[in-house]
Formats: C-alpha cells, structure tokens, sequence
C-alpha cells in the first residue's frame, strides 16, 4: 500500500470515529444545554473542565506526543521493536510519577484557597468541581500517551475511539442530573462525576490492544535513559510554547467569567476610583463553550484527524531525510485541509442560527442564549480553515525537529490574542474572544507559512495554490445555494416542531453540498475527485 493509500485510509478510520464521538458529543451537549442553559453553573463547569483539559492538551495530546513519536519511530526504524518497547516503558513510568505528583498538588490547593481565601460564589463552585474531576487529568494524559503509542505502530482505531467512550460516560451522568437533586448547582456534580470515571474508563478499554501489539507495561525509572532524556529536551519549548495558548485559551473562560456580571449581582464594578460596567452578562463562558463545541466539529472530524494521520508520516520521511515524500505529502495534507476547512467556514456562518435552533434550543436554552452563541459562532467560524491548518503546519515543524518556531510564533499570536480580548469584549462582549481567537489564528499560519518555505526543506506547490483558487470558487457558490434556499423557509423564532427545524437546517446544507461538489466537478478538482473516491473505496 503506497503512502498516499496509508495516509487516506488511516484518515478514514479517525475520522469515522471521530465523526461518532462529535455525534454523541453533539447529543452530550444537547442535553446539557436542555438541563443546564447558559448560566453560572455551567460557566463553572466549563472553566473547572478546561483545567484538566489543559493539562490533556499539554502533557498528553501535544508536547509529548509531538516529542514521542519521532523518537519512538527511530527507535523502532534503527533499534528494533524490543528496544522501542523498552523506551515505552521507561516514558510511561516518568509519566505516570509526574502526573500523579502534579494530581495531588493540584488537590491540596484546590482544598485550600477556599479555606484561606474569600471568593466569590462562582468561583467556589469551580473549585469544588475541580476537586473531584482534576484526577480526570491522570488518566486522560495516559490514554493520550497510549494512543501517541499506537498510532506509531499504525493502529488508529482504538486512540480515535476512545472519545466516544468519554461522551457515553458524560450523556449518562448528563441523563442522570435531574434524579441527583433540585437545584443545578447539586445537579451538575453528577456530570462531574461521570467525567472523571470516563478517564478510567477509557485507560482500561486501551489494554488489550496494547497486549496484542506486545507492549506491557513493567514500572522502569531509568530516568537516565537516553531516549527519555531526548523526549524532555524537545517537550521543554514545546511544553513552554503550547502551554502559553492553552493557558490563553483558559484565559478567555476566565475572562468570560471574570469579565461577567453575576446572576442578581451588581452590574459593575470599581477599578481606580471609576465605576466601571461589566462588558459580559453571566452565561458568557457557556456560550464560548457551546459555540466551540460546533467549531470543534469539522475540525476533529477533520482537520485534526489528517494531523494525527500525516505525523507519523512525516516523522518516518524525515527520520530516512526522504524530503521529496515529505514534501508531497505536506501538500497533500494542506490542499484537503483547505478544501474541508473553507467551506466548512462559510457553511458554518450561513447555517448557525438554524444549527443552534435545532440542536440547542429549548428549555433552559432561551432565545437569549441563542442569540448570543449565533455571535460568537459567527466569529469563531471565520478561523475554521485556519485552525484546521495549524494541525498539519506545526507537525511539520516538529517532524523534521523544529520545535523552536511554532514556540516564537505562538507566543507572539498569544499575546496579540489577549490584548484583542481585553480591547474586544467591550464592542462585541464574549464575541469579541471568539474574534480575537479566529484573528489570532488566520495571523498565526500565515507566519508559519511564510516560514516554513524560507527556512525548511519543504516547499508549498503551485497546485496547492491552484486547489485553494477552486475551492474558494467552489465555497462562494456554495454559500450563495445555501443563502438562496434558506430564505425559502420562515424564521419563527425557536417555534416550529423539530420536523421543521430539521428541515430548514438539512435543506439548505444538502443544497450547499450539491452547489460545491457540481463546481468542484466543474472546475476539476483534482482533491476534490480523489476525496470522492476514497470515500467509495472499501476500507
């Protein structure tokens, strides 16, 4: 099987499993939007959540994963698989005692800032939460570790799956709520509670394969094993650079919060002898939530899928300095990246009010909550293709062992973003977040970009600026179907039965999804036509 074979196959797996947990992931946040609307309690939530997904993002799904892989690929090309195992072994168990140091130091003060400090009410509440689901942390770090692991030995289905084990564990404890007491505050420790069982879970379900692929664990604290030791170097600026946007991305819930009126609270605030409104209404920190979850959809579905699929990839071409099949490749990956990302944007900003009238409103989530995460979708989709792309441009810098770069340049994106926030919200209120995100990201890769043909052994082709033309062709016109057949179905303000929502939302996607395959035939494109075609293709 030829790499572009592998590659688009591997794709295919992640993404029918991703496309499965985004599914449920959908009807997870269905139903707490249903129970928990947009409101203090499920701002705590959100924030309390981020917290340990910061860490998720940091030690499992980036830094080490980006660190581990080439190095466990080179291990496996040039030492041999009883080697590389031993390596697994001795990564696992520095991570496993780092992780749990970093467990128990978060428990203690969380235990204690509310015993020595006076807090506020919402704050309280996330840290109660987050006592019980920063263990959440231990495991979903070691599930991300065990799936960095198996997609090196070319496994993808069980990593891809593991989060549709998450979202079953959080729709049960979601379900549950309501029966766990009267009032959202006690309702929402049961949702709590099911995510941090879920990191268990999902640990425990990865063993088997593990076994079938030979690997068992043996605690091994070599911590002067090279290979080990080359793994902490390259995670240092990788750890320092993705912990500056994932602690920016924490920074917009805590702003959103911070920045927020409280339920039956005063509606400013004093800051240096001036009395000074609050730019946001509670229920911010939801709505950023609710939005990016949408967001999340084709990115995950998509653009991170081609990541996780393209970097073992990469890794194996630069480890032989094979920089021709890394080079296609690289454009492969961007040109199918631009042509799911750009009309997904536009889709996204056509579609939003009927997406979120079907999928969200109802009960708790009242035609406000609504109207203001139709804002924030509408800011955040214009950076969808971007964020798509960011996956695949920053492995290719890690690939070839610069880890240096997407570090400056992030760090420089992270500080524009936080200065947009705290300029935007006061014009846009929690818009203004979702803008300075999507700005951040779109200045972002067009840096990389820039720096990639200048500095590395990898250029971007003219087809893939031939491909980008076609699908901007293809998205425009796709977006024009989609404007003209939505005009044809009445908005009646969240009333309508759930036929009706469904049809005002499925009507105008399919049309819009007819318009872009009938250009994209028509212009011939070529990405276009091969994607049509593995989809066909058995698996």
């Amino acid at each position: 099987m030829s790499d572009s074979q592998s590659l688009f196959r591997s794709v295919r797996i992640i993404s029918a499993c991703t496309f499965s947990s985004r599914i449920l992931g959908l009807t997870r946040d269905m139903i707490c939007a249903s129970v928990f609307g947009t409101g203090m309690v499920w701002d705590a939530f959100t924030v309390a959540f981020k917290i340990p997904n910061l860490f998720r993002r940091l030690f499992g799904e980036g830094a080490l994963s980006a660190a581990f892989i080439p190095v466990f690929t080179e291990h496996i090309e040039k030492r041999g698989k009883e080697e590389a195992f031993v390596f697994f072994n001795v990564v696992a168990t520095a991570l496993i005692i780092i992780l749990g140091g970093i467990v128990l130091l978060g428990e203690g003060s969380f235990f204690v800032i509310p015993r020595v400090f006076q807090i506020q009410e919402k704050w309280q509440l996330i840290l109660k939460l987050l006592i019980i689901m920063f263990p959440y942390v231990f495991f979903i770090c070691l599930v991300a570790f065990m799936g960095a692991v198996l997609n090196t030995l070319r496994h993808f289905f069980m990593p891809a799956f593991a989060p549709v084990v998450m979202n079953i564990c959080w729709i049960l404890g979601a379900v549950l709520a309501p029966y766990t007491g009267k009032s959202l505050e006690k309702m929402i420790y049961a949702v709590a509670i099911s995510t941090f069982l879920s990191g268990l879970v999902q640990v425990v379900i990865h063993l088997p394969t593990l076994r079938k692929k030979e690997l068992y664990y043996r605690f091994m604290p070599r911590f002067s094993h090279p290979g080990l030791k080359l793994v902490l170097t390259r995670m240092v600026p990788i750890v320092f650079g993705l912990g500056i946007v994932q602690v920016n991305v924490l920074l917009d819930s805590l702003i959103a919060v911070g920045f927020s009126s409280a339920q039956d609270g005063p509606a400013s605030f004093n800051f240096a002898g001036m009395t000074v409104h609050f730019p946001m209404k509670a229920g911010a920190a939801s709505v950023l939530y609710y939005s990016d979850r949408l967001i999340q959809f084709p990115l995950g579905v998509f653009g991170i899928a081609m990541a996780t699929a393209v970097f073992p990839l990469f890794s194996f071409h630069a480890v032989r300095e094979d920089w021709n099949n890394f080079s296609t490749a690289f454009n492969k990956a961007l040109k199918f990246i631009l042509l799911i990302g750009i009309p997904a944007s536009l889709a996204i900003i056509m579609l939003r009010e009927p997406i979120i009238d079907l999928l969200y409103r109802r009960n708790q989530f009242d035609a406000e909550s609504a109207h203001r995460t139709s804002r924030v979708i509408l800011f955040y989709a214009f950076g969808i293709w971007a964020y798509c792309g960011l996956h695949v441009l920053i492995r290719a810098f890690y690939s070839v062992r610069d880890t240096v770069t997407p570090v400056k340049v992030g760090a420089a994106c992270v500080g524009l973003n936080l200065i947009l926030n705290l300029s935007l919200i006061w014009v846009f209120q929690e818009g203004g977040l979702a803008l300075s995100t999507a700005t951040s990201a779109i200045v972002q890769i067009v840096i990389l970009t820039i720096i990639l043909q200048k500095r590395l052994r990898i250029k971007i082709g003219k087809e893939v600026f031939v491909s980008l033309q076609k699908t901007v062709i293809a998205s425009i016109v796709m977006a024009f179907a989609c404007w003209f057949v939505l005009r044809m179905f009445p908005d009646l303000n969240g009333g309508g039965s759930l036929y009706f929502k469904g049809l005002r939302l499925f009507v105008p996607m399919l049309s819009a999804l007819a318009a872009f395959a009938a250009t994209s035939f028509l212009l011939k494109s070529e990405e276009f036509g091969h994607l049509i075609k593995l989809s066909l293709r058995k698996t």
